[in-house]
């Protein structure tokens, strides 16, 4: 007998940076009906080891049709905001009834090669949800680029021989978080992708890789989901900084590598000032993205995170980041330095006709 799901969906997620900051609060009191919208919160109780300041707000935006093969499903749309900026839109696309394991990775390899059509709709959806919540975005952002990911969340599933552990050994895991329905994978592949297979309990399972996850949850907890959800999150705004980062740098060498200064010219000045207001305004904002979700101990969920974070290399992100501030701060200290030095120049001038306007009358009046 095959594996064949009972009961579970598919969540398509593609998450926007819509602006410089977003007023929860005022997101609450836009969506007054409180069956639209709700805090992010997680189900496991006394979870200590995990630091959530300033929760999303989550917001119902109500059902869509998505076409799946050759049917037209009927999907919920979820959207969550992140005082940080961004907007996280999820698809939440149920898996048929009796949908067996093979079924689902077709359906998972087809929604990958209609990718441009579920873009192109997140992206309209978003640009309607921001204009409908910009009374709360200070500063509204149009960034081209967005995060995508997949998580395939099971409930129920029949056929299976053995503990949940065992669904490696019965099916193409590897297929599935790949969404490769027709290549024969390689032993190697498959070994590297199940390397890390976790687990709370026997009933549970969690497959993570950098761009979509298995997730086996009978009670129907969204936690895992939420947890990877928010990693994507700071992800986006981790690229969209080093994005904002390299832009700003390139502005700052044009205007000063190859151009001549003027010695009453007070251009340096303004570029020095502008890159330390630039250092300032990225390193608190990097630090508040940073510190919205923090896993400090060593529970299911803060490890699912750490997980998470390592498949989405934040480490390289936070160098490539913290490499490009240093650099601004090394400009901003140049610039500086060129600044004191035009106005020493400028003060010598001065003084040295100071000193002409005195000396020149008497030397004549010797001659006279």
């Amino acid at each position: 007998m095959e594996v064949r799901i009972k009961r579970g969906k598919i969540l398509v997620y593609r998450v926007f940076d819509i602006g410089s900051e977003i007023d929860l609060e005022k997101v609450e009191a836009l969506f007054e009906d409180k069956k639209l919208k709700e805090r992010f919160k997680l189900d496991r109780k006394h979870n200590t080891s995990l630091i959530i300041s300033n929760s999303p707000v989550s917001v119902q935006l109500g059902p869509i049709d998505i076409h799946l093969m050759d049917k037209v499903v009927p999907a919920e749309l979820v959207a969550k905001v992140w005082h940080f900026g961004t907007v996280s839109l999820c698809f939440q696309i149920p898996i048929p009834e009796n949908t067996s394991w093979q079924e689902l990775v077709e359906m998972a390899a087809w929604l990958e090669k209609r990718d441009e059509k579920i873009e192109t709709l997140a992206r309209d959806k978003a640009k309607e949800f921001q204009n409908d919540i910009q009374y709360a975005i200070p500063v509204m952002n149009d960034w081209k680029i967005n995060e995508d990911y997949v998580t395939y969340f099971i409930q129920e599933m029949e056929g299976l021989k053995g503990p949940l552990s065992t669904l490696k050994d019965q099916v193409d895991i590897t297929a599935l978080i790949l969404a490769e329905s027709t290549e024969v994978l390689s032993d190697v592949l498959k070994k590297s992708t199940l390397e890390k297979i976790y687990q709370y309990s026997k009933d549970d399972l969690v497959v993570m890789d950098w761009n979509s996850a298995l997730v086996v949850e009978p009670t129907g907890s969204m936690d895992v989901p939420l947890v990877i959800e928010f990693a994507l999150n700071q992800l986006l705004e981790m690229r969209y900084y080093d994005d904002i980062l390299d832009q700003r740098l390139n502005t700052l060498y044009n205007e000063v590598v190859g151009r001549k200064k003027g010695l009453l010219s007070n251009k340096y000045s303004q570029l020095a000032e502008e890159a330390g207001q630039i250092y300032l305004e990225i390193s608190e904002i990097i630090e508040n993205v940073e510190n919205s979700f923090k896993a400090v101990g060593d529970s299911y969920l803060a490890t699912i995170f750490r997980a998470t974070s390592q498949k989405f290399r934040f480490g390289d992100w936070e160098r490539s980041i913290n490499e490009k501030l240093s650099n601004l701060a090394e400009i901003s200290k140049l610039l500086h330095s060129e600044v004191n030095e035009s106005r020493n120049q400028f003060l010598e001038i001065v003084i040295i006709l100071l000193i002409t306007i005195e000396v020149v009358p008497f030397v004549y009046g010797l001659f006279q």
